[in-house]
């Protein structure tokens, strides 16, 4: 891999801050975190490595106590900003795979098992989110990137790790205001397996775990809301846990698929037919038609209803 050396003067003045310069030399869960979050939200100029958070001070204070540094956060105008300027940490983390204007090119580390979802936990915080619409009942888990190859083995590895049933990896174009366009990748999750990242990602943290605050909170409403779901009942995970599909795949498959009815429906996964309906129509798999309405009278015409 090619290394990128310091081409402008050394600052005596930094060498009155200290760092941990053998952090990236090592794995454990801090510097498995930190490095997934520096591939989302960090960047490397010279010989500094630098975050630039909008409202994130707490986690930089964190970053800063796990690296054993005592560089200083600056407040900006909008953002406040932690950088380390040692020529040790810069060469480890490249080995790692930051290189300047990684967003495009960068690769997916080889990261040890053991700490993967430490990495992902940070990747998230810096380039993901989790989603929650309460009216709607519905949770998600999501990333972006500059580069697809990344994406695509982060998605292989959590596959891997959870067996995900389905993804949607997605190309997003947007026009700067330079009048550029500009190209992403997002891939997201709902349901079951939005559940099953969270869940992996967030269960049993251990005191010195890294995470940020508010995805934090937010992984705990979005849980909440999946158990919602589930509640009505039990039934609901139950089936998604024997199938290993989120509940809204498999009705698609057997009302769509299939073309069973929901009495059909009801029958083979062992629920009254009441469930399936509302079911159905939770899950936005086909909302059930009004007596009565015209939609009614062309499932009618069609034998296309079935006591809804």
């Amino acid at each position: 891999m090619q290394l990128y050396l310091r081409k402008t003067p050394i600052n005596l003045n930094r060498f009155k801050y200290k760092v941990n310069q053998s952090f990236f030399k090592y794995w454990n869960s801090q510097m498995a975190y930190i490095l997934g979050f520096t591939f989302a939200d960090g960047n490397i100029h010279y010989s500094t490595l630098a975050w630039d958070l909008k409202d994130d001070i707490e986690l930089l204070k964190k970053i800063n106590k796990a690296m054993k540094s005592n560089y200083p956060i600056k407040k900006r105008k909008n953002s406040f900003r932690l950088r380390i300027s040692n020529p040790t940490t810069f060469q480890d983390i490249q080995k790692l795979g930051i290189i300047p204007n990684k967003s495009k090119t960068c690769q997916f580390p080889n990261v040890p098992e053991v700490f993967f979802r430490d990495f992902i936990r940070g990747f998230l915080d810096g380039d993901g989110w989790i989603s929650t619409r309460k009216k709607k009942m519905e949770i998600s888990v999501g990333f972006s990137n500059g580069s697809y190859k990344f994406l695509e083995e982060l998605t292989k590895k959590l596959n891997k790790f959870l067996s995900l049933t389905t993804n949607n990896l997605r190309t997003k174009k947007k026009i700067t205001k330079k009048g550029k366009i500009s190209v992403a990748y997002q891939i997201e999750w709902y349901g079951l397996n939005a559940f099953k990242i969270i869940k992996f990602l967030y269960d049993d943290l251990r005191k010195n775990d890294l995470f940020l605050q508010r995805k934090y909170k937010k992984q705990i409403e979005a849980k909440g809301i999946y158990e919602e779901i589930s509640s009505g009942g039990k039934k609901y995970r139950d089936i998604e846990n024997k199938y290993k599909i989120p509940i809204q795949e498999l009705l698609q498959k057997l009302l769509v698929g299939k073309k069973y009815t929901g009495v059909e429906i009801a029958q083979k996964l062992g629920v009254h037919s009441s469930s399936v309906y509302r079911w159905l129509e939770k899950t936005k798999v086909r909302m059930p038609a009004k007596r009565g309405s015209e939609l009614w009278i062309k499932r009618v015409k069609n034998n296309d209803v079935k006591t809804c």
